[in-house]
Protein backbone atom coordinates (compact mmCIF):
# COMPACT_ATOMS: atom_id res chain seq x y z
CA UNK A 1 0.00 0.00 0.00
CA UNK A 2 1.12 3.27 -0.67
CA UNK A 3 1.69 5.49 2.39
CA UNK A 4 0.71 8.64 0.81
CA UNK A 5 -2.05 7.50 -0.10
CA UNK A 6 -3.17 6.19 3.36
CA UNK A 7 -2.75 9.89 4.95
CA UNK A 8 -4.57 11.47 2.31
CA UNK A 9 -7.17 9.00 2.34
CA UNK A 10 -7.15 9.15 6.62
CA UNK A 11 -7.71 13.48 6.53
CA UNK A 12 -10.49 13.48 3.22
CA UNK A 13 -12.27 10.89 5.51
CA UNK A 14 -12.16 13.33 8.76
CA UNK A 15 -14.69 15.00 5.96
CA UNK A 16 -16.64 12.97 4.41
CA UNK A 17 -20.33 14.12 6.07
CA UNK A 18 -19.36 17.41 4.51
CA UNK A 19 -18.72 18.08 1.01
CA UNK A 20 -18.31 21.65 0.88
CA UNK A 21 -14.72 21.16 3.31
CA UNK A 22 -14.00 17.93 1.47
CA UNK A 23 -13.96 20.22 -1.97
CA UNK A 24 -11.86 22.70 -0.38
CA UNK A 25 -9.64 20.06 0.10
CA UNK A 26 -9.39 18.69 -3.28
CA UNK A 27 -6.07 20.16 -4.18
CA UNK A 28 -4.68 17.93 -1.59
CA UNK A 29 -4.76 14.84 -3.67
CA UNK A 30 -1.96 16.13 -6.19
CA UNK A 31 0.01 16.53 -3.23
CA UNK A 32 2.46 13.57 -1.80
CA UNK A 33 2.18 13.37 2.46
CA UNK A 34 4.66 12.26 4.29
CA UNK A 35 5.28 11.80 8.48
CA UNK A 36 8.82 12.02 9.86
CA UNK A 37 9.76 13.61 13.63
CA UNK A 38 6.00 15.28 14.29
CA UNK A 39 5.80 17.02 11.05
CA UNK A 40 3.73 16.17 8.47
CA UNK A 41 4.89 16.99 4.81
CA UNK A 42 2.63 18.07 2.16
CA UNK A 43 4.55 18.12 -1.24
CA UNK A 44 2.75 20.31 -3.72
CA UNK A 45 2.91 19.83 -7.71
CA UNK A 46 3.12 23.65 -7.93
CA UNK A 47 2.90 27.05 -5.78
CA UNK A 48 -0.90 27.20 -6.82
CA UNK A 49 -2.02 24.01 -5.28
CA UNK A 50 0.47 24.90 -2.10
CA UNK A 51 -1.23 28.32 -1.56
CA UNK A 52 -4.82 26.71 -1.72
CA UNK A 53 -4.01 23.88 0.76
CA UNK A 54 -2.10 27.17 2.83
CA UNK A 55 -5.38 29.07 2.47
CA UNK A 56 -7.45 26.05 3.98
CA UNK A 57 -5.00 25.35 6.96
CA UNK A 58 -7.29 24.85 9.67
CA UNK A 59 -8.83 22.15 7.76
CA UNK A 60 -5.86 20.56 7.76
CA UNK A 61 -5.10 21.29 11.33
CA UNK A 62 -8.03 19.59 12.78
CA UNK A 63 -7.84 15.97 11.66
CA UNK A 64 -3.94 16.04 11.70
CA UNK A 65 -4.43 16.84 15.75
CA UNK A 66 -7.47 14.93 16.29
CA UNK A 67 -5.45 12.06 15.02
CA UNK A 68 -2.41 13.10 16.64
CA UNK A 69 -0.40 12.96 13.66
CA UNK A 70 2.10 15.30 14.25
CA UNK A 71 3.30 19.01 15.92
CA UNK A 72 3.12 20.78 12.66
CA UNK A 73 2.04 20.72 8.77
CA UNK A 74 4.94 22.47 6.48
CA UNK A 75 3.50 22.41 2.86
CA UNK A 76 6.56 22.65 0.03
CA UNK A 77 6.56 22.99 -3.41
CA UNK A 78 10.27 20.76 -4.61
CA UNK A 79 11.56 21.14 -1.63
CA UNK A 80 11.08 24.75 -1.29
CA UNK A 81 8.73 25.87 2.42
CA UNK A 82 6.20 27.40 1.24
CA UNK A 83 4.07 27.53 5.11
CA UNK A 84 4.64 25.90 7.76
CA UNK A 85 1.10 25.36 10.05
CA UNK A 86 1.19 24.77 13.86
CA UNK A 87 -1.01 22.00 15.27
CA UNK A 88 -2.27 22.10 18.77
CA UNK A 89 -3.32 18.62 20.33
CA UNK A 90 -5.42 19.21 22.84
CA UNK A 91 -4.71 17.91 26.25
CA UNK A 92 -5.48 14.61 27.68
CA UNK A 93 -8.17 14.91 30.58
CA UNK A 94 -6.89 12.34 33.50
Amino acid sequence: MNWYSQLTHLIMDFYREDPTELGALQPLQACKLSRRWGVLRVECPDRQTADRLAQVGDLLREPVAEMRLSQYINILVRGTLVASLPVHVPKLKT
